[in-house]
């Protein structure tokens, strides 16, 4: 599990300017490895918004969670 020091101190790599300092020193197969785990935070970021809104709607409306069909 990801915790939450682990994900400040990312935003404080990337906010640094580290992170393209670092992507600016790596190979090709390197850089690419960097977007990727890029890719995968921003799906991250996605899905984790997808499943509050569900979770937050499905609490306002008072439906029970197993009764709403996922969408």
């Amino acid at each position: 599990m990801l915790t939450l020091k682990k994900l400040q101190q990312f935003k404080e790599y990337i906010e640094s300017g580290a992170f393209f300092e670092d992507f600016d020193q790596r190979p090709q197969d390197g850089q690419a490895e960097m977007l990727d785990m890029l890719e995968v935070l921003f799906e991250i970021c996605e899905i984790a918004d997808q499943k509050l809104t569900e979770h937050f709607y499905r609490r306002l409306m008072g439906e029970d969670k197993e009764t709403t069909p996922e969408s």
